[in-house]
């Protein structure tokens, strides 16, 4: 059952993840159009915050107690179709985790060798990199290494970072723009986003919109550094300039790279979009003004309310699909049972009987099941806490062992002490017409020669 939470916890916080993704995209279209690029970049990375934090999944927890006998029971505990499903989904699942796993060993392998064939810059090189470091306030020494096999500069690493340019590049000026562009990712802490990326994707592997929500991270992530290139860089720097250096150090088609590096650019495709990004910016003391604080704070307001408001709808939507699952299951299992026609037996309830008492609320008032997971020990009796029974009231009680060919007994505990139930193999439900008023428990007995799970139903 580990597996199968930690899966449909991985599942639902995807679901959410996504539809937040959604909605950010259509804001990024407004707030696009006011310049606030800063804004929709910090929305974004609300956005993966969401791919992580498991909303849905701890609303299910509260509602349903997914790790714990509560009330509701345990998730998914009284649905056995549910649950040979959700097993053979969640062994997929861990295959593709450990693909993934093993690909990021690859690509450490490659980067491995990468280091040993690549050469410390040369002194053009370490002097640009000196004279970045001061302009964007950099304390921390971060190398720079010649490459032959690379087209395209990148910034890579975690806690000791390393700039990668192709080697051969005479033009100092082209050199020193392709430095800072580099270095301001490190100053937006870029590497660490791409780090919790790569996370999204290889847990949310089989999620094909984590994929462009990495992608969008990139472009992002990127276009801060054109704006900081063309507009707000101390060296400054000529837009149609800066975008002939990228273009000329980009590969023309866009390859599936490494997760954790930020390069200057992905593809040729994307560098247009982010050229045609940067036309439409004007400088902060242009004739086009951003959005006003007011509106920024109400937006980021509004979309960090919506996106909470979602979850909670998911996870509510997540529990009636449930819901409405189990009650189908329950009707076949009902209609097995009639043909059966189990009869009804009666016995004291002697003291040579071994009685576990679990004290777990009944409420027979409020709409919807009762549900328990137990485990049995052989020869043992299970009970729910005591719950307020009328005679003539109809309690409805089912029982699912497993294994399912195991022979189990289920019923009430008479307020007269008596047990009155019935006995079989396999699933068992049953209708049971309350003869006593007073104070009731429902029972599971374990008639078989060894522990076994049984997921108990009740409802009135």
């Amino acid at each position: 059952m580990i597996l199968i939470n930690v899966f449909i916890m991985i599942l639902l916080t995807s679901l959410t993840g996504t539809l937040i993704f959604g909605f950010w995209k259509l804001m990024s279209a407004v707030l696009e159009r006011f310049g606030e690029l800063r804004l929709v970049s910090s929305l974004l990375h609300a956005v993966l915050i969401f791919h992580l934090l498991p909303v849905v999944f701890m609303c299910l927890v509260y509602c349903r107690g997914a790790f714990e006998e509560r009330e509701a029971g345990s998730f998914l505990s009284a649905t056995p179709m549910l649950i040979r499903l959700s097993e053979l989904l969640a062994v997929v699942w861990l295959a593709g985790f450990l693909v993934e796993i093993l690909r990021y060993l690859w690509q450490q392998k490659i980067r491995s060798v990468e280091r040993k064939i690549s050469v410390p810059g040369g002194g053009c090189a370490r002097e640009a990199v000196r004279r970045v470091r001061g302009r964007l306030g950099i304390a921390e020494e971060i190398p720079v290494y010649e490459l032959a096999i690379c087209k395209c500069p990148f910034i890579t690493g975690f806690n000791r970072c390393r700039i990668f340019i192709p080697k051969r590049i005479e033009d100092e000026k082209e050199l020193e723009m392709i430095l800072e562009h580099e270095l301001f990712h490190y100053v937006q802490k870029d590497l660490y986003l791409k780090r919790l990326c790569a996370w999204i994707v290889r847990i949310q592997w089989f999620n094909p919109c984590v994929h462009f929500l990495v992608r969008q991270v990139d472009s992002w992530g990127d276009s801060l550094c054109d704006y900081h290139m063309c507009y707000q860089s101390a060296g400054h720097w000529d837009m149609k300039e800066y975008f002939d250096v990228v273009i000329k150090y980009t590969e023309r088609k866009e390859r599936r790279g490494f997760y954790g590096d930020m390069r200057m650019g992905r593809s040729r495709k994307e560098i247009w979009r982010r050229m045609e990004r940067m036309k439409r910016l004007k400088k902060e003391n242009g004739a086009k003004k951003g959005m006003k604080r007011v509106s920024v704070m109400l937006l980021t307001v509004c979309f960090v309310m919506a996106s909470a408001v979602t979850s909670l709808a998911a996870g509510r939507g997540i529990e009636q699909l449930y819901a409405s699952m189990y009650g189908m299951s329950v009707a076949r299992i009902q209609e097995t049972v009639a043909e059966e026609e189990f009869e009804e037996y009666t016995r004291a309830r002697s003291g040579d009987l071994e009685i576990v008492e679990t004290d777990e609320t009944v409420n027979l008032d409020a709409k919807g099941l009762n549900t328990y997971e137990w485990e049995v020990r052989a020869g043992v009796i299970y009970e729910t806490g005591l719950f307020w029974a009328t005679k003539g009231d109809e309690i409805a009680v089912s029982a699912s062992p497993s294994p399912a060919s195991s022979k189990i007994g289920m019923g009430l505990d008479q307020p007269d002490g008596y047990l009155r139930g019935i006995s079989g193999t396999g699933p068992l439900a049953h209708t049971f017409t309350v003869s006593k008023t007073g104070f009731h428990r429902v029972y599971v007995e374990n008639l078989g020669s060894s522990t076994i799970s049984v997921g108990v139903v009740v409802s009135r």
